[in-house]
């Protein structure tokens, strides 16, 4: 995330034909981040079983994954997930896998409604944070919510019981 912050100093000079005053001002600044995101309900497969075959979490199901990002109304975030094809066993002994395959939608009209929400080709997009269907702006609060949703489905093969494990990253960036 890149944060841009320009902070402008202004100077003021008042003077008279007989003397020279300065004006000090106290100038205080709340600066806040321009982006921030929260991990609203996590993407949860739970408890499989050995040779279970595959196992689906649909989007809108209630195990899915949910984030939002809150950011100004007219930024436009660059959003990619990035997911390993496979989970491994937390034992470095084991070398066995689990495939894995996610993808995540958007919903960038300020609701959570994931019924409602775009599929992101190559789980990744260029988009605006707050949009209605026709691409204008209505709502003009100068913070809007966006909600990414992350579902996909696990292949349970003849593999050992254990811990399996794998890295998910979720890219934002903005301009």
């Amino acid at each position: 995330m890149i944060k841009r912050i320009s902070i402008a100093t202004f100077f003021f000079v008042l003077s008279s034909s007989l003397h020279v005053s300065a004006q000090f001002i106290n100038l205080q600044l709340k600066i806040e981040p321009e982006l921030s995101a929260t991990v609203e309900q996590n993407l949860d497969f739970g408890t499989v079983v050995t040779n279970s075959g595959e196992k689906f979490i649909n989007l809108g199901d209630l195990s899915m994954g949910v984030f939002s990002i809150k950011a100004i109304n007219t930024q436009s975030l660059y959003i990619e997930l990035n997911a390993p094809d496979y989970l491994v066993n937390t034992n470095p002994l084991q070398n066995s896998r689990i495939p894995l395959n996610l993808n995540i939608s958007y919903n960038n009209m300020g609701i959570d409604d994931a019924s409602s929400s775009t599929p992101m080709d190559d789980n990744s997009i260029y988009v605006k944070v707050y949009e209605e269907s026709d691409g204008n702006i209505i709502n003009q609060d100068v913070w809007q919510i966006m909600y990414l949703y992350v579902y996909g489905s696990i292949n349970v093969g003849n593999i050992p019981n254990g811990d399996y494990y794998g890295e998910v990253v979720l890219y934002v960036d903005y301009d």
